[in-house]
């Protein structure tokens, strides 16, 4: 049996981390499957989609058995997850960390991507986890929506108050630290702040 191997793509929103895992995935010289949560319906349900519009074929799971008594994950040689921190309760039964690791144990060469932190700028539990257990983590920036610098935040500037929300560029956008409201060196720049987009009717904040 080959040793198994656990890869983490991790970043903001427009980080490019779909993109970077459809990337791997293609390249992938041998028998693979790509898993979405069947919580993310924003492209479809049984598709992964970048925001630029790159599509694959992906099965839709909702808990862990699903996972690991899948006919063509046996078959497999690698599983890429797509959004791993929807993994969770109440969209996804089971514990994925375990489920993962059990993969890992298999000997198959096992991909996860999805956002490091919430809008609050709180981390996600599953990232963490897997941060840690990783044979290789990569963590990606986007570009501020204000300015353009690098960033690792991901600001909600329209829907609910909730702590995760389906959405893209119509709630979401990428800030830097200055430009994010919940980091300790927090900048208002009025005059940019007015300039983008989330200066819409529905904002959450006003700051």
């Amino acid at each position: 049996m080959s040793k198994g191997y656990l890869e983490v793509i991790a970043g903001p929103m427009f980080a490019g981390k779909t993109s970077a895992l459809l990337k791997k995935a293609r390249a992938f010289d041998g028998e693979m499957v790509l898993i979405k949560p069947s919580f993310d319906t924003r492209y479809g349900i049984c598709e992964i989609k970048t925001h630029d519009g790159v599509a694959a074929a992906a099965f839709n799971l909702t808990n862990t058995s699903e996972i690991l008594e899948s006919g063509a994950i046996e078959k497999a040689q690698a599983v890429f997850f797509d959004e791993i921190q929807f993994f969770t309760e109440p969209y996804f039964g089971g514990d994925i960390i375990a489920c993962i690791k059990t993969l890992v144990g298999r000997g198959l060469h096992v991909v996860c991507c999805g956002l490091d932190m919430n809008w609050k700028g709180e981390p996600f539990e599953i990232i963490s986890k897997l941060k840690g257990a990783a044979d290789r983590y990569t963590p990606l920036q986007a570009r501020c929506a204000l300015c353009g610098e690098p960033a690792i935040y991901t600001y909600k500037r329209g829907g609910s108050k909730a702590d995760i929300e389906l959405g893209a560029a119509d709630i979401y956008e990428p800030r830097c630290a200055r430009h994010y409201p919940f980091s300790g060196v927090y900048e208002p720049d009025e005059a940019s702040e007015n300039a983008s987009e989330k200066q819409k009717q529905g904002d959450l904040f006003d700051l």
